[in-house]
């Protein structure tokens, strides 16, 4: 019975402190977000494009040697 009485305190005691700690979280706001967002799909395009390149061309030298 002793465990299950330490149990529920530290469970109260556990979500009491998660109360506390969502109180201090900050969300983004919405220009924030659309910010973040923006250079996201800047940045995987750029990396999409990349390895689009660099994967015709290492394509090319493959088959030009494979060809030799």
């Amino acid at each position: 019975m002793e465990k299950v009485k330490e149990f529920f305190q530290k469970s109260v005691e556990f979500l009491r402190e998660v109360k506390i700690e969502l109180q201090k979280v900050t969300f983004p706001t919405r220009q924030e977000t659309l910010g973040s967002t923006l250079v996201v799909l800047v940045l995987t395009t750029i990396v999409a494009v990349y390895l689009g390149f660099s994967d015709w061309a290492l394509a090319k030298i493959v088959r030009a040697l494979l060809q030799v």
